[in-house]
């Protein structure tokens, strides 16, 4: 495809997640390779005082990179910046509040474009939730977080991805003594739908077989360990599988992954952060990605942190990055067709 189709090209936000951390680098080594000016045009939300310092960071002087006040001005086969958020100086390696106000202000500022229509696919790159959070500006503790805020009315799902598994999280980044306090059996069946919605849409997977898992040690042992699994957890799964949808559980966790069960479904449900994302990293490293379902956008983002201690060295695995786009990229087709399916005449 030539640079004159450029109509063709799909546009692929980034948002440039913490400035000092691993995110800018894998970004900047990712768009210097090859391979991607033919599949999508990058439109990244940032400042030029951290193009330019990575650049010189990572000895990548032929990377240019070009202003643009639009995502309808960024042309292919290039690195296009909308600048925003404060032009300073910054340590890399390390969080600052000034890389925190980056770092909010490039996400808010592609999530608004995401939203208008003029992206296609939004990749956020990993910020330090240290520096992102603000307790008067900024009350979010991630990406996820805001995001629900945005759509109170259909909040989206925090959903790991691989090959191999897909493990989505109820709660997310609360402490594990609040988990139960906050889990409702409104809000499992919500995390159900809205996964099975998006594995229909954006995985083409007609009916998802969902596995979710339960809250206390062995499924709460018959109550001898937890009464939240009698009471309410099987008790809405046994609701939702009498209205159609193919969901089991709860699952003893530790049972569930020792004997790979994860691979006879779609999907995996784990009630809070650990319980999916330890499995999760340990069978998939960084090869795998953050997806979040429910969106009107289809957004992913790397699997890790910011990673201070593997930034500039060559340990910097771009496969998670690399996989957030084509897999992300991926996604937004099939949910044009799902979409297109969904309007056809029976």
């Amino acid at each position: 495809m030539e640079n004159g189709s450029s109509a063709e090209l799909l546009r692929v936000g980034f948002s440039i997640g913490e400035p000092g951390g691993i995110g800018p680098q894998l970004l900047l080594e990712f768009l210097e390779g090859e391979g991607w000016q033919e599949a999508f045009i990058p439109v990244v939300f940032g400042h030029r005082k951290v193009i330019e310092r990575w650049r010189n960071h990572l000895g990548l002087r032929s990377l240019r990179y070009h202003l643009v006040r639009s995502t309808a001005e960024a042309k292919p086969a290039q690195l296009n910046l909308i600048e925003c958020g404060p032009g300073v100086d910054f340590p890399i390696g390390k969080p600052t509040p000034e890389g925190g106000t980056l770092a909010r202000e490039s996400f808010c500022t592609a999530v608004a474009q995401a939203q208008a229509g003029t992206l296609d696919l939004l990749v956020t790159l990993p910020v330090d939730k240290s520096s992102f959070f603000h307790e008067t500006t900024f009350p979010y503790r991630g990406h996820t977080e805001y995001l629900r805020a945005v759509y109170p009315d259909t909040p989206p799902l925090m959903v790991m991805v691989s090959d191999g598994l897909k493990a989505g999280v109820v709660t997310e980044h609360i402490p594990l003594r609040s988990v139960a306090e906050q889990l409702t059996a409104d809000q499992l069946r919500w995390a159900v739908q809205t996964l099975k919605q998006g594995l229909q849409a954006d995985f083409a997977i007609l009916a998802p077989r969902i596995a979710v898992l339960g809250l206390n040690p062995h499924a709460g042992d018959g109550g001898l360990i937890g009464t939240e699994e009698s009471e309410w957890i099987a008790p809405t799964l046994q609701a939702l599988r009498e209205e159609g949808y193919l969901v089991g559980g709860p699952f003893s966790p530790d049972g569930f992954f020792g004997a790979r069960a994860y691979q006879q479904v779609d999907a995996v449900l784990a009630l809070y952060h650990d319980q999916g994302l330890i499995p999760f990293k340990l069978l998939v490293g960084w090869e795998g990605f953050q997806w979040s379902a429910g969106l009107p956008f289809v957004r992913t983002a790397p699997d890790h942190g910011v990673a201070y201690d593997r930034v500039g060295s060559e340990a910097a695995d771009r496969s998670s990055l690399a996989a957030a786009v084509w897999e992300g990229l991926a996604m937004v087709r099939r949910r044009r067709s799902w979409k297109e399916s969904q309007t056809e005449p029976a």
